[in-house]
């Protein structure tokens, strides 16, 4: 399958591609997760919620949620079908530079 994206690129810090789902979502300094579908190949989806530049995102193996962590040492879940922040794990001490699921 060939991808391609057109448009403004901001540095990307993170990628990951569903195993279940034709998506692929990219994290960057322009503090969003953007989601985007391998079939249409274009952006379908943003998750706003970081004050500012993310660097890690992970996926949940079987339900639809999609996990992040930025420079605003947060944690953030996400429902990926409503784009729905559903929790904010604060408190960390620095950035978060990497998540597991």
């Amino acid at each position: 399958m060939k991808v391609t994206f057109t448009g403004h690129i901001n540095t990307v810090t993170g990628l990951i591609i569903s195993d279940r789902l034709p998506y692929m979502f990219s994290c960057g300094e322009d503090k969003l997760v953007k989601c985007w579908d391998l079939e249409q190949n274009k952006v379908v989806r943003h998750f706003h919620g970081h004050l500012s530049g993310v660097f890690s995102i992970a996926l949940h193996p079987e339900l639809n949620l999609l996990v992040s962590g930025g420079r605003d040492a947060t944690v953030r879940l996400w429902d990926i079908r409503t784009k729905t922040q559903v929790h904010c794990l604060a408190g960390h001490t620095g950035q978060v530079d990497a998540l597991l699921a």
